[in-house]
């Protein structure tokens, strides 16, 4: 008959249906045969009642109490217990439950958890440390050629996205964005001499921490947060319009924001004659219209002095009307003028821009009940969205030379040991990939 438990070294003795739970009370089937401390013999000295945690079974918390054996040794007079294999070192339970609370703990809350297993949260909550910690240790990721510097607001607080533009992968996320916190950050970086170039949105400690980080590299302000200060200045002017409508009327400019938001050449016949509409009605938001329409002309231009040209042009064509919605915008401009026309040295793709922004959409769907180091151990250490990202290279590697024939009888014994360069094919990680984690939130996978 098949043992209850399924436990190396354990034999169970009776099995109870407690009803919420199962009591399991079993032997352990390992004898120490020396003392670990001298190697001299053992004798028995007593036992000891203990209890473990185990996975559950049949939807019921397991509860085993074993009457662990104790040894003394007759030489030195140290006490043991009888090892039990199947048990973590540190806790009060089973290997098997803490690798369960390890794959459940970035899927499930440690309340719900600890319902489930009858495991305090505290205990998981440290279960959930040693993982972090184990899986810093031992998963590491390439250095960024181009670093991205991106916000996503988790939790009611705007967090630090770092990122690998051009593997389309999460580097790391870190708890705040304030200064101090990504300098010290950024000091420990491993082989920060890669990095060749940064992009980032217009926030001016992103600015600073890059300069003082990494000083003389290229700094690009990213195009869609550049783009975007135009629709925020629209969505300005339809605000203070709304307060001058009906309650039906405001209704309908609502609904109809997205006319007003979208380039002309994507609006068809309808959205164009809503267009009009709004513009005959309320002659400011035609002006608006079409002072956000000059701002993002700016990037159709394909070279650099045509792009500031035409920047130059948008800002003396600004009609008074408007002016104060656009005065941010405006003052971007102005002190962003570098690194906003960085872009046409080095143009970071729409795919990364789209790419993250898809993300913090789904960021703000998920994250109810969960910690920020749950989030951010759920994206960055998420299997397929690693391995999405992983890339092979061949690396050079010094390694031992076996020895030659003609000295393996007569070489000295004080001959150094030869060594040789071979190639080697390497899996590199670059970090979680932002199209994989985008489906997989979408899916509802990290819900």
């Amino acid at each position: 008959m098949p043992d209850f438990l399924h436990l190396p070294s354990l034999c169970t003795l009776n099995a109870h249906d407690q009803g919420d739970h199962y009591l399991v009370e079993a032997d352990g089937g390992v004898v120490p045969t020396a003392c670990p401390t001298c190697s001299s013999a053992l004798y028995r000295h007593g036992s000891q009642r203990q209890s473990y945690m185990d996975t559950p079974m049949h939807g019921k918390r397991v509860l085993i109490e074993i009457e662990r054996k104790r040894y003394r040794c007759k030489v030195c007079g140290k006490t043991l217990f009888e090892p039990l294999p199947a048990m973590d070192s540190k806790r009060q339970a089973t290997s098997r439950l803490i690798s369960y609370i390890e794959s459940h703990c970035t899927k499930k809350t440690f309340a719900d958890l600890s319902r489930e297993i009858g495991v305090d949260d505290k205990t998981i909550r440290h279960v959930f440390d040693d993982y972090v910690a184990r899986k810093k240790e031992t998963v590491h990721f390439e250095t960024p050629e181009i670093l991205g510097i991106d916000e996503l607001k988790i939790i009611g607080q705007y967090r630090a996205m770092v990122t690998n533009v051009g593997k389309l992968s999460m580097y790391d996320m870190l708890p705040t964005r304030n200064k101090a916190d990504l300098i010290a950050y950024f000091k420990q970086m491993p082989d920060k001499a890669k990095v060749k170039m940064l992009t980032m949105d217009m926030w001016n400690v992103y600015r600073q921490v890059a300069h003082d980080q990494f000083p003389g590299r290229l700094v690009i302000a990213d195009r869609f947060h550049v783009v975007r200060m135009a629709n925020n200045s629209i969505e300005a002017v339809c605000k203070a319009v709304r307060k001058e409508l009906s309650a039906k009327e405001r209704i309908k400019l609502k609904d109809d924001r997205f006319v007003l938001l979208s380039r002309m050449h994507n609006l068809d016949d309808k959205a164009r004659e809503k267009l009009a509409d709004w513009s005959t009605q309320h002659p400011i938001l035609g002006v608006a219209y079409a002072a956000k329409e000059a701002f993002h002309d700016i990037y159709r231009h394909t070279n650099k002095v045509d792009a500031q040209k035409a920047a130059e042009d948008w800002e003396r064509s600004i009609d008074p009307s408007v002016d104060w919605a656009f005065r941010e915008a405006k003052v971007a401009l102005r002190s962003w003028w570098n690194e906003i026309f960085n872009y046409y040295d080095h143009p970071i793709t729409n795919g990364y821009t789209e790419s993250v922004n898809n993300l913090a959409k789904g960021m703000n769907r998920m994250g109810r009940g969960y910690s920020f180091d749950v989030i951010r151990a759920r994206l960055l250490y998420d299997s397929d969205a690693l391995k999405d990202a992983a890339g092979t290279v061949r690396k050079k590697v010094r390694k031992p030379a076996a020895p030659m024939m003609e000295y393996l009888c007569n070489a000295p014994s004080t001959m150094k040991q030869r060594y040789e360069i071979v190639i080697e094919e390497q899996t590199v990680l670059y970090g979680a990939y932002i199209p994989t984690l985008v489906r997989k939130l979408e899916a509802g996978e990290f819900a």
